[in-house]
């Protein structure tokens, strides 16, 4: 009888330990350390609108010893603060162990995640993410490193794709690149300018096709942004030489305090028509959703037709006169 009320409670429990086996599990043991705790203190994402986090509980440190539990939604590269120190690992829903000093504490000390060690493996390798993707293209960090160093651009993006094996292609970080690749392809050269929502220095509302019919430069920058002022000068360049020819030249800003746009613009001394941008530089919004710019300074060409002409990242700007010269002809 006994053994059935056991047999019974045993079943009832079965789904209980199957949800923690879906978790991750971290056993500590650090010499050094008496008490404290353990806790995720960040989670290292590429996309801020991908946050939908929920932190797990802290653990407590009792005699060098932890047990720290949670559950990921997916694998995430995350901070994790033990006592005092803070270390990088790639979690995901398995079993760990660590067992150090603390002033030894480092993430490669966290045993029993396939993901962490390669995340160790590419760290300490020094090298380009592209030659780790290369070299591993099975590896979901391979898949992780292709949408965080070679999403900018479609050609970036679909090359970086199909380094990665089916496998890798199929993990999150994998279907995350999928939706990145789609989102650049509808602004790829060809679609047509979406109707970005800007305003101009007085407020009012302003539309790419005001000046339809003409061809557009579109130079992306902020304030805030280095690399954008120092090209303001090139971009003055271009203005003077090409503003009898019918190109329409639109900075759009991307600040978010109006007041430092303006500031910018007058200190900077640009002449041609200045926007500035609604939803400034925030994940999930303005430029970052509709045009999937995430790195400034970024210039895009609109033809006369209202299409992308050219879109040019940092490292491509330089052939904007090219591209213009091209379509005057």
């Amino acid at each position: 009888m006994k053994n059935h009320i056991f047999k019974i409670a045993f079943l009832l429990l079965l789904p209980l330990l199957s949800m923690a086996e879906e978790g991750f599990v971290i056993r500590g043991r650090i010499s050094g350390v008496i008490s404290g705790s353990v806790a995720i203190s960040e989670f290292v994402h590429l996309r801020q609108d991908e946050k939908d986090d929920v932190f797990p509980d802290k653990a407590r440190i009792t005699n060098g010893e932890f047990y720290f539990s949670g559950k990921l939604a997916h694998p995430a590269l995350v901070k994790l603060k033990i006592s005092t120190r803070m270390i990088f690992v790639y979690l995901e829903n398995t079993s760990y162990t660590i067992d150090c000093a603390l002033d030894s504490l480092s993430g490669a000390q966290l045993k029993g995640g396939k993901l962490n060690n390669d995340w160790v493996t590419f760290m300490n390798s020094r090298k380009p993410s592209i030659e780790f993707i290369k070299k591993h293209p099975g590896s979901e960090i391979s898949a992780y490193l292709a949408l965080r160093d070679h999403s900018a651009t479609l050609e970036k993006a679909t090359a970086a794709h199909v380094l990665l094996s089916p496998e890798a292609q199929h993990t999150w970080s994998g279907q995350q690149l999928d939706a990145a690749i789609a989102a650049l392809k509808k602004v790829d050269t060809g679609m047509v300018f979406p109707d970005l929502k800007m305003t101009d220095t007085k407020d009012t509302p302003f539309s790419v096709k005001k000046y339809a019919g003409k061809i557009v430069v579109l130079d992306f920058w902020a304030s805030w942004c280095a690399p954008c002022r120092a090209y303001i000068p090139t971009l003055r360049e271009h203005y003077n030489k090409y503003k009898d020819k019918g190109v329409q030249f639109v900075s759009v800003s991307v600040d978010d305090h109006q007041e430092k746009w303006q500031e910018a613009m007058k200190e900077l001394k640009m002449e041609w028509t200045q926007t500035l941008a609604d939803g400034g530089f925030q994940d999930g919004k303005g430029v970052k959703d509709a045009l999937h710019i995430f790195y400034i300074p970024h210039v895009i060409v609109v033809g006369k037709d209202g299409k992308i002409a050219a879109s040019l990242d940092s490292y491509k700007k330089d052939q904007l006169e090219k591209k213009l010269d091209e379509l005057l002809q």
